[in-house]
């Protein structure tokens, strides 16, 4: 069934148009009524309904400015809007902005009727096309693990592709807004370009491209600049052959776009294999030694030593993320008594970009664990730790970080990572992650959502992290775990 919201002023409108036919018999399900454009815009964004039926004319929030809030939230909510005579000029500009079509007062049911059904074969092909796409992401999934070996090669000939160039580059983008609409998948000619285009995440499109680097090396500049110059950040692989894994490329084309956490203002980022460990060894040692001698001061002097140079030398993400699992191994190593090895783990570079804003805030985090161990210690009421917990609990299908919530209960970084620890007897992030992966449990065992959707619900914007979660906390993928 496909839920439906019913929007006008006036109650007895409403309520006319929902004893207008049998919405059952359509394959639809209405949800609820709203008598102004503002409790609309509510209903909406917590409850999410498929159709929104809504006058144009109303008080606060008026049915166009209505859908506009629906496209502004790339809400993927279909509106039906109803008008006057007097209102038909305002009818057409809605269409224009999207609307799914316009009815005239007073309804009539065979047109009601007319455009349910054009409407329905419309969700049922989204809803088709969102089946076949969590088929061959699954597919996908498994190809791209970072330790897959399957060659281009191999990968073009199973799909019975035949690319003509010598040489490939993946390329993955952030959009500002969902890519399913804007996505093609398959392949596609683009002069002396041949390319496959996958969607890999909410806001997220992977592109295997395939050209000649040496002897038309413009052609990829010219493919970014036609093709993907609305994108918020690119991130290009290095140089592969027709015998190099897919998913090398894609991890390197996956941890440049992601750099831009380091590298703020880049929208393009070429990936580049470089080893600054080397450079940076005398500064870890120097922690080291801090760290053994208990000096406070030292250690933050050399973790902004640290956080400063991965900031100048411009590092890749998956560098940044090794320096910091160094720093946990010196915790674990000089810490194992305290509660501290269980206030920080262990972080892939896809885990730091999600949890933490800045590479300042990273650091941050470090530090508050240091002092921690220096002895800090809060007094907490029960209340207070039960508020935390219960906007936790309300809120975790957000994106909200540890030190947002440090700053608004006022409580230090390291004391609040130790308190929730104390209430829920895990670290914050496994916490939001169990309930997360509790709610998709629930969705897709008792629900007609597509895991795509489903993904985007609990909170996740990235197919292929959501994907390895599932996997590694209930054994299987979500389209597996769905078929039992």
């Amino acid at each position: 069934m496909y839920s439906v919201l019913i929007v006008d002023d006036e109650p007895w409108v409403a309520y006319g148009i929902k004893a207008l036919i049998d919405w059952e018999s359509l394959g639809y399900t209405v949800i609820g009524e709203a008598y102004n454009g503002l409790t609309a815009l509510e209903t909406i964004l917590d409850k999410k309904p498929d159709v929104v039926i809504s006058d144009i004319r109303m008080p606060g929030l008026n049915g166009i400015e209505l859908l506009e809030q629906i496209k502004e939230q790339q809400l993927d909510t279909h509106v039906i809007l109803v008008s006057g005579y007097a209102e038909f000029e305002y009818a057409q500009k809605a269409v224009r902005l999207g609307a799914f079509d316009y009815l005239l007062k007073q309804v009539d049911k065979n047109k009601l009727i007319d455009t349910l059904v054009r409407l329905k074969n419309v969700l049922t092909e989204k809803q088709k096309a969102y089946k076949g796409l969590d088929l061959f992401l699954d597919d996908l999934f498994e190809l791209l693990e970072p330790d897959d070996k399957i060659k281009i090669s191999n990968f073009l000939t199973n799909k019975g592709i035949d690319f003509e160039y010598p040489h490939y580059r993946f390329i993955s983008c952030l959009y500002g807004h969902s890519t399913f609409s804007d996505a093609e998948d398959g392949i596609i000619t683009n002069n002396r370009i041949k390319y496959i285009r996958f969607r890999t995440g909410q806001n997220k499109i992977s592109i295997l491209l395939n050209y000649d680097e040496f002897n038309n090396p413009i052609d990829l500049l010219d493919f970014i600049s036609v093709n993907l110059s609305d994108t918020q950040c690119i991130g290009i692989s290095s140089i592969g052959v027709f015998s190099t894994p897919v998913a090398k490329l894609y991890q390197e084309s996956d941890i440049a776009l992601f750099s831009s956490f380091n590298q703020q203002g880049q929208q393009m980022i070429e990936y580049k294999a470089t080893d600054p460990a080397a450079a940076l060894t005398k500064t870890i040692l120097k922690i080291e030694v801090a760290i053994k001698e208990q000096k406070q001061e030292q250690i933050h002097k050399g973790l902004d030593e640290l956080c400063n140079e991965c900031k100048s030398r411009h590092m890749l993400i998956d560098q940044i993320s090794m320096f910091y699992n160094q720093i946990v191994s010196l915790i674990y190593k000089y810490y194992s008594n305290s509660e501290a090895i269980n206030e920080i783990e262990y972080l892939n570079y896809y885990q730091i970009v999600r949890y933490y804003s800045s590479i300042e805030q990273l650091f941050q985090r470090i530090k508050a664990i240091f002092e921690q161990q220096a002895g800090e210690e809060l007094l907490i009421s029960n209340e207070t730790a039960k508020k935390i917990i219960d906007h936790i609990d309300a809120s975790f299908t957000e994106d909200i970080l540890l030190g947002d919530l440090s700053k608004q209960f006022n409580i230090s970084l390291g004391y609040l990572s130790t308190l929730i620890k104390k209430e829920t007897g895990i670290t914050y992030t496994d916490y939001v992650t169990n309930k997360r992966l509790g709610l998709a449990k629930e969705l897709l065992s008792g629900s007609t959502l597509s895991i795509h959707e489903i993904v985007e619900r609990v909170g996740y914007k990235d197919y292929f992290h959501f994907n390895k979660l599932f996997k590694k906390y209930c054994g299987i993928t979500p389209s597996k775990y769905r078929k039992m």
